[in-house]
């Protein structure tokens, strides 16, 4: 499942990110950062119809220190953060009987009673600390009475459900995930009506800082072609390496979130696709050897996350990267 393209989003262990016509040499100078390259209006340096960075006639081999271009790489290994205990994360349960009819997803009005109970119960601060949290999780769980896949189906109606009351009455959606987890994370037995009534229940966790999740930052230029989503086949034994180092963590976790980070040269809106299509390109690898779907959101940010300078191609190269977080805790 993904967030909207328009929305922003978290959570433990793990990251990842990666022209047109030339207007001449006078842009690169000005910029000051790509010497012997040819350099598009925005700054982009030129390519080949097969991807070869274009060189001016002053180009010469000790020129080559451009990340993706002639061989050069990013001398960046894949970065592990290891999540701070001082980051806090909050957990809210509220049993699925209070705020829903059977076999419904409807929040009728005595769900959203029962709801502001539940949210009074925590301090009666939820709205204002997810304004300042990091991220806000809603998660939906089943029994596991019928269909696995229809459960899977009817416990992400039911987040969504309490995701858009909670939007609509004051919490921002872009601090808001939704996750389904059907009936894969029971809290009691499934073999009596007292287990089954707790295991059907919709949980939020806040995450108030960022610091809190466990992270891998991946540089897109090791996984992406540039302006592309593909993975490459180097990049996929770079996720799968890091795969297998966090296997257990993965496996355990409460939520993992993959985000997709741009630098700020180009179009906002294309910029943000691009982010969105390579964490949805990471997710889909990490689907595809292992990981549980159902715990995993994808964020495009686009630009609006950096964690260098875009002033310099350095920098720049930095901003570019998919990041895998992973919630592992909740207290």
């Amino acid at each position: 499942m993904y967030v909207n393209k328009k929305a922003l989003g978290s959570l433990l262990a793990g990251v990842v990110s990666l022209a047109f016509l030339a207007v001449g040499n006078v842009h690169a100078q000005s910029r000051g950062q790509t010497p012997g390259y040819l350099v598009d209006s925005e700054g982009n340096i030129v390519r080949s119809g097969t991807g070869e960075c274009w060189h001016e006639s002053s180009w010469a081999p000790d020129m080559a220190t451009i990340v993706g271009c002639d061989g050069v790489v990013l001398d960046v290994k894949v970065e592990v953060v290891k999540g701070s205990p001082s980051g806090i994360v909050s957990l809210i349960v509220i049993p699925g009987a209070a705020l829903f009819a059977f076999d419904s997803a409807e929040l009728s009005q005595d769900g959203k009673n029962a709801l502001e109970e539940y949210l009074a119960r925590y301090r009666g601060k939820v709205r204002p600390e997810l304004a300042k949290a990091y991220a806000g999780i809603v998660i939906g769980h089943t029994d596991s009475t019928g269909d696995p896949k229809y459960n899977l189906g009817l416990s992400e109606r039911r987040a969504k459900a309490v995701r858009d009351y909670l939007v609509a009455t004051g919490v921002p959606a872009r601090k808001l995930r939704v996750l389904g987890r059907g009936q894969k994370a029971p809290v009691a037995s499934n073999d009596t009506p007292e287990g089954r009534a707790q295991n059907r229940r919709v949980e939020i966790v806040v995450v108030g800082e960022l610091r809190a999740l466990d992270a891998m930052r991946f540089p897109s230029v090791a996984l992406f072609p540039r302006r592309s989503a593909e993975l490459t086949a180097a990049g996929k034994k770079l996720i799968e390496k890091n795969r297998e180092d966090a296997r257990d963590q993965l496996k355990r976790a409460v939520y993992i979130e993959v985000i997709g980070h741009t630098d700020d040269v180009g179009d906002d809106d294309y910029n943000l696709d691009l982010s969105e299509q390579r964490a949805e390109a990471v997710r889909d690898y990490l689907v595809r050897t292992g990981v549980d779907a159902s715990k995993i959101v994808t964020v495009g940010a686009g630009e609006m996350m950096p964690i260098a300078s875009n002033t310099t191609e350095e920098g720049r190269a930095e901003n570019r990267r998919v990041e895998v977080l992973v919630l592992g805790r909740v207290r």
